[in-house]
């Protein structure tokens, strides 16, 4: 019976795999995953990982019993959230914290420490069981019976150590993971505030662009060019922190500029064997500025924005290259290793009360799971760049939003127009006559719209602004 209740945590551990959140299988291709941020269900995805798989369920427990480290690194890329309205009203309901705990052997963090919970557990299990045949134990009656190898009590003694060192190493212990959480949030934040200003600029770009290049046709088609190379510049900077892995979506992405008149052929072949692409981007868009016809104070502006995007690149640089100090990590993750797995020992004897101390075994599956789980996300989120939803970035707030803005602009919808201008006063027609003899520009002839490649910056009629937004976050490397 004792040996029944040592293994308690672990049967949990496997039945969670017979829940509806199927496991994410390492062994065979994916067959759909969907980011939760497009799922409204109740329950639909635990932790922002999400799959939809037909294997039977005695299959889905073995694969969830053999994922540790590589589904923890495999399910990166399916933690890219983008919350909008309703992400946000689901976030905190007030049903939050059943649906959490209903859950909670299915979260990611879970399945991640898969090892380490074992062989805690197992530590834990070892101790109750050791001490029941070193010493005594008691049946279901509750009568006390002499351990099959109570003849070495008087050697080995009780399998078990005092508390008290445990007492006196837990706040450091606590200091040292809260240190390294908060010090992985902050990159993570400063990794999301910069590439914050990595939408803000590039967007930018396209704005001024409008502005100050001259709306004639060689104009409109260097302007064109400058965008392009505004959104190639965001998408290799992506590249760059996702690996090679990406690179074939990047050349991917760089074909399709070229098909759309933005990048030529030779910019998107010299940017796929740059070095340093953002930076061979940012190069490309100071020459097409260069060759301008442009008013200086004009290509000053534009120069100073293309400073910026290199100050940002530098950034991420510096975050992706340079972790936590690594004798920091190192040192917390064995003082933690070393302290959960003596800790059964020590919370064997105050478990005296309890039936063959068996409730030693949860309380240290418990303790570990929380403690591991707080290093765990320090882990997870130190390096920040394939957890952020970049792929929404470059392709929705960036890339869509410079293509409304470029188009718009070819359509004549940001030009003065007089059956615009309120009509009944002399005062607003006047104010129309003063601002149009005041801006010449607006009276040049337009160009002649140019054909452009069909794209999903503008939602359909049956597509709100959410799903549209959300369109663009369900694209991740080699989906």
């Amino acid at each position: 019976m004792a040996f029944f209740l040592s293994v308690l945590p672990l049967a949990l551990t496997r039945s969670a795999a017979l829940l509806p959140h199927p496991p994410l299988l390492l062994s065979r291709p994916a067959i759909s995953r969907v980011p939760a941020v497009l799922l409204l269900e109740e329950e639909g995805c635990i932790d922002e990982i999400c799959e939809v798989d037909d294997l039977p369920l005695e299959d889905q427990a073995d694969a969830r019993w053999q994922q540790g480290t590589a589904y923890a690194e495999e399910s990166r890329k399916y933690r890219r959230t983008v919350y909008m309205h309703d992400e946000w009203t689901k976030h905190r309901s007030s049903d939050r914290f059943q649906n959490n705990m209903k859950t909670i052997f299915q979260s990611g963090v879970s399945q991640s420490l898969s090892t380490e919970l074992t062989f805690i557990t197992s530590i834990a299990a070892f101790v109750v069981v050791a001490n029941c045949l070193v010493g005594t134990y008691q049946d279901l009656g509750g009568v006390t019976h002499p351990g099959p190898l109570h003849f070495l009590a008087g050697v080995a003694g009780q399998v078990s150590l005092p508390s008290m060192p445990f007492t006196v190493a837990m706040p450091a212990l606590s200091l040292m993971l809260v240190f390294r959480t908060n010090t992985a949030y902050a990159r993570w934040n400063e990794a999301r505030t910069l590439w914050g200003g990595v939408i803000n600029n590039c967007r930018n770009v396209a704005r001024q662009a409008n502005l100050f290049y001259p709306e004639t046709a060689a104009g409109m088609e260097a302007r064109d060019q400058l965008v392009g190379g505004s959104a190639a510049f965001s998408k290799c900077l992506r590249n760059f922190l996702r690996g090679p892995t990406d690179d074939f979506k990047l050349s991917g992405e760089l074909n399709e500029l070229v098909e759309a008149g933005l990048l030529s052929a030779s910019q998107a072949e010299s940017c796929m064997a740059a070095k340093n692409r953002p930076f061979y981007c940012l190069s490309m868009m100071s020459t097409n500025v260069r060759r301008a016809d442009l008013e200086p104070m004009d290509r000053a502006r534009l120069d100073t924005t293309f400073s910026v995007l290199g100050d940002l690149t530098g950034a991420c640089e510096r975050i992706f290259k340079s972790p936590i100090p690594l004798v920091y990590t190192r040192h917390t993750a064995r003082f933690l290793t070393v302290f959960s797995a003596l800790l059964p020992f020590a919370l064997w004897g105050p478990m005296e009360p309890y039936w063959n101390h068996w409730l030693t075994i949860p309380t240290c599956y418990g303790i570990s799971f929380f403690l591991f789980g707080i290093e765990e996300i320090g882990i997870q989120i130190e390096e920040p760049f394939s957890i952020l939803p970049i792929e929404a970035f470059c392709n929705g707030a960036i890339y869509a939003t410079m293509e409304e803005m470029v188009s718009g602009m070819d359509a004549g919808d940001f030009e003065y127009a007089k059956e615009h201008v309120k009509a009944g006063t002399a005062k607003d027609t006047s104010t129309f006559e003063a601002l149009t003899a005041a801006a010449p520009v607006f009276s040049l002839p337009k160009p002649a719209p140019r054909p452009r490649p069909a794209r999903a910056a503008s939602a359909p009629s049956s597509m709100d602004s959410q799903d549209w937004w959300k369109s663009f976050a369900n694209e991740a490397p080699g989906e």
